[in-house]
């Protein structure tokens, strides 16, 4: 018998029951706590002129729970404040979204070299309870649209801001962040930007590793890499010296890369062939390998030839094809830059004020790297891959109850759910 769906008839009643449908903050918080967040908050970031209202912390854990929770703006906090389950569970009402304008405009100046602190701090942790000890770091910048008074138009055509950002590929954290204007050039001030990121890194990390696109093609930001012992692979500029190059490489020079993993493909590897010769730049101290790659156009062009060509330039010393594959796995990076716009709301800024949508930024990377520390320090492998949205959906926001029992707080979820498991665990 097939089975069909019809209407549902049902009478609207009320509770009185404190229900939420966010008790994943319970895991956030809890994890928040044990990486001394709250604390770095409320000791670094400018102290209120009077003993009331919210603290830093709860004011920053307030905001970082608007992505989290799967809200989209500041005023979606209205509706977190409403949620008495969720009061129930901090002890206290979530801020009004005046209230978090108020805020970010009370910290704007002094506030981001607070936050970099905090994050510093958290990396630190983060690193040493995984034992991670490598950095290999990508580099990017990305056009956050906003139409505030001071964004800028972009190469793009597109009013907003340019901030170049650094992620920790073993980790998956984001490093650092340099927030500018959307008429930024994305190679503006590469080598202070990596000293800066840098400086971000724990003690403890040993060997440094930097992976960017052709913006970083800079001589004294690869003389300054090697130099102090990091390895590097950066995309090259097709510049008069490099199409020398390439126009040198003899045919029997070129070798087949095997790059492709699609077995379905009956010659997966035909169409993409590389090679290496040493370059120098003109300003540079320095010598370089250059591994040139070219793949076959789809159709043959009358003005530019039947193959499309790509190099590199690096000074690590890792066979040619697994120097390529190394190289191609910044493509993590736009991704990670994707999770920020789309899951962790970033895509349109909150307002007209520089130093304001600056402060968010930070804010919300804070968010995205206690996310990804919850997934990595507590739960289980199958959940580690998964993005935001899905982990609300299937753990984080489970619709649970809060009580009080035996002067303990309960948080009750239904029975038999699937991701109830993955759920204690995260709050263990």
């Amino acid at each position: 018998m097939m089975i069909r769906q019809g209407a549902i008839s049902v009478k609207l009643g009320k509770t009185d029951a404190a229900v939420t449908d966010f008790p994943g903050v319970v895991a956030l918080a809890n994890l928040g706590a044990e990486l001394g967040l709250f604390d770095d908050l409320d000791r670094l970031l400018p102290a209120k002129e009077r003993k009331r209202g919210f603290s830093n912390s709860a004011a920053v854990f307030d905001l970082m729970c608007i992505p989290l929770s799967g809200g989209s703006c500041i005023d979606d906090l209205a509706q977190l404040r409403e949620d008495a389950g969720l009061r129930r569970l901090l002890g206290r009402p979530v801020m009004a979204p005046s209230t978090a304008h108020d805020f970010l405009r009370r910290i704007r100046f002094d506030g981001l070299a607070a936050l970099e602190q905090v994050n510093r701090q958290m990396l630190a942790r983060v690193a040493k309870q995984t034992g991670t000890t490598t950095a290999t770091l990508d580099c990017d910048a990305s056009l956050f649209i906003s139409s505030g008074k001071n964004a800028r138009m972009s190469y793009k055509g597109e009013r907003g801001y340019m901030p170049m950002l650094a992620f920790w590929d073993e980790l998956g954290l984001m490093v650092h962040d340099d927030f500018r204007n959307g008429n930024a050039s994305p190679g503006s001030d590469a080598l202070a930007f990596l000293r800066q990121t840098l400086a971000q890194l724990p003690r403890e990390v040993g060997e440094v590793n930097v992976r960017s696109d052709s913006a970083w093609y800079q001589a004294e930001l690869l003389d300054f890499c090697h130099e102090h012992g990091h390895g590097f692979c950066i995309g090259a500029d097709q510049d008069e010296a490099v199409k020398q190059a390439i126009a040198s490489v003899d045919e029997e020079q070129w070798q087949r890369v095997h790059l492709c993993s699609d077995p379905a493909d009956p010659e997966p590897y035909v169409r993409e062939w590389a090679c290496e010769t040493v370059h120098t730049l003109n300003d540079s101290a320095h010598p370089y390998r250059l591994i040139i790659m070219r793949q076959e156009r789809m159709q043959d062009d009358l003005f530019y030839g039947p193959y499309a060509y790509r190099a590199l330039i690096t000074n690590m010393d890792l066979p040619l094809e697994e120097q390529i594959a190394w190289y191609r796995r910044r493509g993590q990076c736009e991704q990670r830059i994707g999770e920020l716009k789309w899951d962790f709301e970033l895509r349109v800024l909150p307002s007209g004020d520089f130093f304001v949508n600056a402060l968010y930024l930070r804010i919300i990377t804070l968010a995205y790297n206690l996310f990804l520390a919850l997934k990595t320090l507590k739960l289980p492998e199958q959940y580690k891959p998964l993005r935001l949205k899905t982990l609300l959906f299937r753990v984080l926001g489970i619709p649970a109850l809060v009580t009080h029992h035996a002067r303990r707080l309960w948080l009750k979820l239904p029975r038999g759910h699937p991701h109830m498991p993955a759920f204690a665990s995260a709050i263990a």
